[in-house]
């Protein structure tokens, strides 16, 4: 790995690339903002090519800000976004999908009035073409039977889990260089859960390096094998899944104590 371990409260840093190792994506010091509200403040990690990196924090923290910059979605209002060695800073988001980034937004994600099967043929004859179209259909309904049986239904009226599902299939089918998860679990039940991450793992082992944001802490650090932890738009911790599980601890305890202590300042 080439990412610097800081605990919490610490300055994040980034080591040096060791021989063999390739970032496919990289943040230096980015800043982000909507409006006159700064979310992100000088954030800076690296994603080595083929692994899988957990991003969490609480409500609030920064992770889907995070997510839409290096998509493009949110322009950065500082620092630099490197995708692949190339500088994304100012790209739209299609030229960045266009070079091999996907985003699985927070929420559905989906052409509500298509069927199952025109939603997945639209992305699939996009990214790979009219030839490998019936393949590619084949192996989305394979990798997730429910979507097999209701192809012909709406996609508006699927339950949110299998929206969530056919978004993952547009991206299981043909891999890109790096998928952005945003939120996938929220609101799900957990056997809906259980098949999502079954989808992430598969997407990965396709060669695809995923960036997951969950508010599930300990569910996806256990499919991470790097982690960063965000709180007020800054990272607080990047390292190994165990001591990110760790700091989140310490900062939701840090949390509780603020507000206990508030609370009892206002009662005197």
């Amino acid at each position: 790995m080439t990412i610097a371990t800081d605990q919490v409260g610490g300055t994040p840093g980034v080591a040096p690339s060791r021989d063999g190792d390739v970032d496919v994506l990289t943040l230096r010091k980015v800043s982000s903002a909507y409006g006159p509200y700064r979310a992100l403040f000088d954030v800076s990690f690296r994603v080595p090519a083929g692994g899988v990196v957990a991003l969490v924090g609480s409500n609030g923290a920064g992770k889907s800000t995070v997510a839409r910059t290096v998509t493009g979605l949110v322009t950065a209002s500082a620092g630099q976004v490197l995708f692949d060695g190339r500088d994304v800073t100012n790209l739209p988001a299609y030229k960045i999908a266009r070079l091999g980034m996907a985003h699985v937004v927070e929420g559905r994600g989906v052409f509500s009035s298509l069927t199952v099967e025109e939603n997945l043929t639209l992305a699939f004859r996009q990214r790979d073409g009219r030839g490998k179209l019936r393949d590619n259909l084949e192996r989305s309904f394979s990798a997730f039977p429910i979507l097999g049986e209701r192809r012909r239904q709406l996609a508006g009226t699927l339950s949110g889990g299998q929206q969530r599902l056919l978004s993952l299939a547009k991206v299981l089918v043909v891999p890109s260089k790096v998928l952005v998860a945003d939120e996938l679990s929220l609101g799900l039940a957990p056997v809906v859960v259980d098949t999502v991450y079954e989808g992430l793992e598969e997407i990965n082992r396709n060669g695809t390096t995923l960036v997951v944001v969950e508010q599930q802490v300990h569910r996806v650090l256990k499919l991470a094998n790097w982690a960063i932890v965000l709180d007020h738009g800054s990272v607080v911790y990047e390292g190994e899944p165990a001591g990110a599980a760790k700091s989140v601890e310490a900062l939701m305890e840090r949390r509780e104590k603020a507000a206990a202590s508030g609370a009892a300042e206002a009662e005197g």
